[in-house]
C-alpha cells in the first residue's frame, strides 16, 4: 500500500514475503509512523501481541478486504494456469503481435502484458464492438477484480486480437510499418546496430499482423496511406510557398520527387 493510504489504528493484512503470492496473510494493527516507509504495528494473528516494524509495501489491503484479495490472486492463478495449458510464451512472436495490436487500439490504459490483456470493462466493449465481436463468448477465466479492471486471458485475447486486424487494418498498419520505417533507418546510421536484432525479432510478428489483415488489404492500406501523407506534404509545400518561404518549399519537393 501507499505510505497515504495507510491509518494508525487501522488492521491491515501483511505479507512478508511478496514474491509468493501463496504465502498467507497476517493480521496487523498499526501503532505508529516511524519514518519513510517503516510502520510500529502489533501482531493480531498469528503471534498475537508480538510487536514489530514493517514497511507500507508488506502491508496489502486492509483486513477487511482481505478476501477479495485473496479472490483476485486465485482468480489470477487460474488465468495464468489456462495461458500455460494453452501455449502461451513470454517474448514469443505471438507475444508481441498482442501487444502491437492492442497498443494500436488506442485506449487509455487498456494493453496486453505478460499473457493477459487488461482495462476497464467500457474498453474491452468498445474493442469487442470495433472488432464486431460479440459478448456471447467470454472466457471462464476472465474477470473483473477488485479495483473494476476486467482480465482476459491469452486465448480470448489472440481471437479478439484477430478480429480486431480483420475489422481494422489501416490502425494496426500504420503503427507497424511506421515502427518498421523509423527503426531500419535508425539501424543504417552510425550507433543504431543494435537495432538489427530487434527487427529481425519484430519482422516474425508483423509478417504474422500482415499475414492476418491479408497480403492485399495490407497493400491497399499501406498505398492509401501513402497517398494521404503525400497530400500533406503538398499543402506544407503551398503553405510555406504562399508565407514566403521558399527555400523550405523547394526542399520539401525536392525531398517528395526522389
Amino acid at each position: 500500500m501507499q505510505k497515504s493510504e495507510i491509518k494508525v489504528g487501522e488492521v491491515y493484512a501483511l505479507r512478508e514475503n511478496l514474491r509468493a503470492k501463496a504465502a498467507p496473510l497476517q493480521r496487523v494493527r498499526i501503532i505508529q509512523h516511524v519514518r519513510g516507509k517503516k510502520w510500529k504495528v502489533e501482531w493480531i494473528e498469528p503471534n498475537p501481541g508480538l510487536v514489530d516494524y514493517v514497511e507500507s509495501q508488506h502491508l496489502l489491503i486492509r483486513w477487511k478486504d482481505h478476501k477479495a484479495l485473496l479472490r483476485d490472486e486465485e482468480r489470477e492463478r487460474q488465468l495464468l494456469k489456462e495461458n500455460e495449458r494453452k501455449g502461451y510464451k513470454e517474448d514469443s512472436p505471438l507475444h508481441h503481435v498482442l501487444t502491437e495490436v492492442f497498443e494500436a487500439v488506442g485506449e487509455e490504459r487498456f494493453g496486453f502484458y505478460r499473457g493477459v490483456l487488461s482495462g476497464s470493462p467500457e474498453a474491452l466493449k468498445r474493442v469487442k464492438e470495433r472488432a464486431k465481436v460479440g459478448d456471447d463468448k467470454v472466457s471462464l477465466y476472465t474477470y473483473l477484480d477488485r479495483h473494476g479492471t476486467v482480465h482476459v486471458p491469452y486465448p480470448e485475447a489472440l481471437e479478439l486480437a484477430k478480429a480486431f486486424c480483420a475489422a481494422e487494418p489501416g490502425a494496426v498498419l500504420l503503427r507497424i510499418e511506421a515502427t518498421e520505417r523509423e527503426w531500419t533507418q535508425e539501424a543504417s546510421r552510425p550507433g543504431g546496430e543494435y537495432l538489427i536484432d530487434l527487427l529481425n525479432e519484430y519482422r516474425a510478428s508483423w509478417a504474422i499482423i500482415r499475414q492476418w489483415i491479408g497480403h492485399d488489404v495490407a497493400i491497399a492500406q499501406r498505398d492509401l496511406q501513402i497517398q494521404r501523407l503525400e497530400r500533406l506534404v503538398w499543402d506544407a509545400i503551398y503553405a510555406l510557398q504562399k508565407a514566403g518561404a521558399d527555400d523550405e518549399a523547394r526542399r520539401l519537393r525536392r525531398a517528395l520527387q526522389r
